[in-house]
């Protein structure tokens, strides 16, 4: 009995072993597969990724490069890059796609490149003009200088600030403590365009005004929260209300050597512009009141959106009595004036609050928008500077908004 028993369970232990040596064996195998299919995906993404990386670069380089289309070998593999374009808003978007190829694998990388409009920057100029932010001044959102960034007191920047040539005074500094809460960087330089004539050519098609001799020429536009214009210029005796998408299909608003006058409650999308010769009192867009949207960007989904652009000067009017507050929202683009205020230096008018601003300011030369007190940092005349930047244009801007040369990359997939 014994050796049978004994018989038995040698054979039963031989069995578990046979069996538990198969799965092993199994186990191992299943293992080398997948490693060996996790290698091959590994190294299809990588050969992706890396073309992509080698068209992005391309357009960085090359704006105006025309439409990719390309394969080759690499890294054992094979890959295949092509674009396409998008338009939205009158903003050409670039979409790479790039297939990395090895063995019998596939990987697909999209890459989505957007011209590099200037509402990136929650204020940008080219020159400063001496003028000072000073305690009681906050910035929300990216700032960019050509020329030196001056300050006095403790102003408040809650995006990162970059320059091309340093601070006044240099910092550190016993007069000058700023709170640069988004970082601070200088040696950066970027270019304006040098006109604005994509914008001509975007409002055709929509209401264009025209100076009709070659005087002074202004056109008085209020936006209503019904989603329509009112307008009138030199030439009408009379208002006229319209839609917004009658008088602007494309969204922009274009006067031929004259100015704009804007205020209002926007309900839509549109880009005012107001071009012509500065030499000659055109090209300018006068702020004549609160200009804010109709469904509030800040506190929940907005489609509305407002630029104003100008190739001389963005000015908030002088008005009596003077506006105690200012509230505007808008992307503002200045080419080769500034953004300022009419009466920044009447201490009669005394200050005058806040500009609260939601949007972006782009401006060759910053525009004074009050005095203070150097010895005090107190405002005497004008307004305080309340500037937040509207998130929505890191990846958008209003219709036909001025943009850079070159892109950036506003999304990443696979």
């Amino acid at each position: 009995m014994v050796g049978r028993g004994t018989l038995i369970v040698i054979l039963g232990f031989s069995l578990i072993f046979a069996l538990a040596g198969g799965y092993w064996e199994r186990t191992s195998t299943d293992a080398v597969d997948n490693f060996v299919q996790y290698y091959n995906e590994t190294v299809a993404h990588n050969i992706a990724v890396s073309a992509a990386n080698v068209a992005a670069d391309t357009i960085f380089r090359n704006p105006g490069t025309p439409a990719i289309s390309m394969s080759g070998n690499f890294a054992g593999g094979s890959y295949d890059i092509s674009t396409s374009s998008y338009d939205k808003f009158g903003v050409t978007d670039t979409m790479i796609t790039s297939v990395g190829n090895y063995e019998d694998l596939h990987d697909t990388v999209q890459v989505l490149l957007s011209p590099y409009s200037f509402t990136k920057y929650a204020f940008f100029s080219v020159i400063e003009s001496g003028i000072y932010w000073i305690t009681g001044d906050t910035m929300w959102g990216p700032y960019h200088t050509e020329s030196k960034l001056f300050i006095s007191g403790s102003p408040v920047f809650y995006g990162k600030v970059t320059t091309r040539l340093g601070t006044n005074p240099k910092l550190p500094s016993r007069s000058a403590h700023p709170y640069f809460y988004g970082g601070y960087q200088s040696g950066v330089s970027i270019n304006l365009p040098n006109s604005l004539s994509t914008l001509q050519t975007a409002s055709q098609g929509g209401k264009v005004f025209s100076n009709p001799g070659s005087g002074q020429y202004d056109v008085y536009l209020t936006f209503n929260s019904d989603g329509t214009v009112t307008y009138k210029d030199n030439t009408m005796s009379q208002d006229s209300t319209v839609p917004l998408s009658t008088l602007a299909p494309n969204g922009v608003i274009y006067i031929s050597k004259g100015n704009a006058h804007v205020q209002g409650v926007v309900n839509g999308r549109a880009t005012v512009v107001a071009d012509g010769s500065s030499g000659l009192g055109y090209g300018n867009v006068y702020i004549d009141g609160n200009i804010t949207y109709a469904h509030d960007p800040s506190t929940g989904p907005s489609n509305d959106m407002l630029g104003l652009v100008a190739n001389n000067n963005v000015t908030i009017s002088e008005t009596s009595p003077p506006m105690q507050n200012v509230y505007i929202d808008a992307g503002i683009f200045a080419r080769s004036g500034a953004f300022g205020y009419q009466g920044y230096n009447d201490v009669n008018a005394g200050p005058l609050g806040s500009i609260y601003l939601y949007g972006s300011i782009t401006n060759y030369q910053r525009g004074d928008v009050g005095q203070f007190n150097s010895y005090s940092d107190q405002l005497e005349s004008g307004y305080h500077k309340h500037y937040r930047y509207d998130n929505r244009f890191d990846t958008e801007a209003p219709p036909f908004f001025p943009t850079a040369s070159g892109f950036q990359i506003v999304a990443w997939r696979g």
